[in-house]
């Protein structure tokens, strides 16, 4: 009887070209790594571009604290943070400048002044001697009329009609002395008139700048970061500090070549990553603005991007000038966010309800 030799079976564990479950599960997490790395990188590139993801920054109007001429700064009492109101006293400074044009300005107004009486007195004058200087030249010309007369008829000398015409003469000349400096004189006090308003005008304006070197606020506010020391010396138009007032909002930069509609009025998440508050689109400027260095990627040229006022929905937490992103309900960002929060919440999250936006329905909780 012939004996046959079994058939040789294959065995999951010797087959050269089996693919272990170990290698399956390799290739599976090493393709998902290639498409989440592939998508990232085309987010970071082009997301902005497909959907709302804007940087930005939380603002507040704001007013400068400046003088308007050189001077130093004799004291400066307000410190950054502080909260205060119109018309408060924030300091003081001292300026030549402004005392040395007071002065010439006080001077000169004073001067005018002085003139304008000296023009008064010597008009008064005149109103008072012009009748008589006029009845004057009437009586001489009468006089003269008389002599003339008498001498053609021989009743009186050529001497006596020489001196008649010299009285008359001397009359007239007095008269029109009169009219003519009473003119002149009063066209003068017109203009040092127009010289003393124009000078009061100055001299009002220039103490009403210098204010006596009082350094007040003219907004209700909060000071800024950066107020002036006591010695400095300040020119003009230079800032001594910033105040704040009004409420806060974002100025939020998007890109001009956006494939996505936004318009005023649309509801968006306003995060710093770790906080989120809702808010509005109240406008979208119709310039562009290059964004601060700070939003500025190094994968991209310097770009200007267009500018949107974002409103807040709620009085905002957010301290000023903090950097902010303003994403669409479903951004990216926005959801992975709400994820992150989700795991670190862990049951406590995966027991409430859903919403349509998770980061602001965790960050609530």
């Amino acid at each position: 009887m012939a004996i046959h030799s079994l058939r040789p079976e294959f065995r999951p564990d010797n087959t050269r070209n089996q693919v272990r479950a170990s290698q399956r599960l390799a290739r599976r997490l090493y393709l998902f790594a290639v498409s989440v790395g592939a998508i990232w990188i085309v987010y970071l590139f082009a997301g902005s571009v497909m959907m709302l993801d804007a940087s930005g920054l939380v603002v507040q109007e704001s007013d400068v604290v400046t003088e308007p001429f050189n001077a130093r700064v004799l004291s400066f009492a307000a410190r950054p943070g502080e909260k205060i109101v119109a018309g408060q006293k924030l300091g003081a400074v001292v300026s030549t400048e402004m005392l040395d044009l007071i002065s010439s300005l006080v001077t000169r107004k004073a001067q005018i002044e002085a003139r304008l009486t000296q023009i008064g007195t010597r008009l008064a004058a005149i109103k008072a001697t012009l009748p008589e200087a006029k009845k004057r030249q009437e009586t001489a010309k009468e006089t003269k009329t008389l002599i003339e007369k008498a001498a053609y008829d021989g009743f009186s000398t050529r001497a006596r009609v020489a001196e008649a015409t010299r009285d008359a003469y001397d009359a007239a000349r007095e008269v029109a002395a009169l009219t003519s400096e009473q003119s002149a004189i009063g066209s003068e006090e017109v203009a040092e008139k127009l010289n003393l308003s124009q000078v009061n005008e100055a001299l009002e304006r220039a103490q009403e700048s210098y204010h006596d070197g009082v350094v007040s606020s003219r907004v209700n506010g909060t000071i800024g970061a950066r107020v002036t020391h006591p010695g400095t010396v300040i020119s003009h138009g230079e800032v001594m500090a910033e105040v704040y007032y009004g409420v806060k909002y974002v100025l939020a930069y998007l890109p001009t070549n956006r494939l996505y509609g936004i318009e005023p009025g649309e509801h968006v998440v306003v995060t710093d990553g770790v906080h989120h508050e809702s808010g509005r689109v109240e406008r979208i400027e119709a310039i562009t603005d290059q964004a601060p260095p700070e939003f500025q990627s190094g994968f991209h040229g310097v770009d200007r991007n267009q500018v949107a006022r974002i409103a807040f929905d709620k009085p905002t937490q957010f301290p000023l000038m903090t950097k902010i992103h303003v994403t669409g309900r479903y951004g990216l960002s926005n959801i992975l966010d709400g994820i992150r929060f989700a795991m670190l919440l862990g049951s406590e999250a995966e027991a409430e309800p859903p919403s349509e936006n998770l980061a602001l329905h965790i960050a609530a909780h």
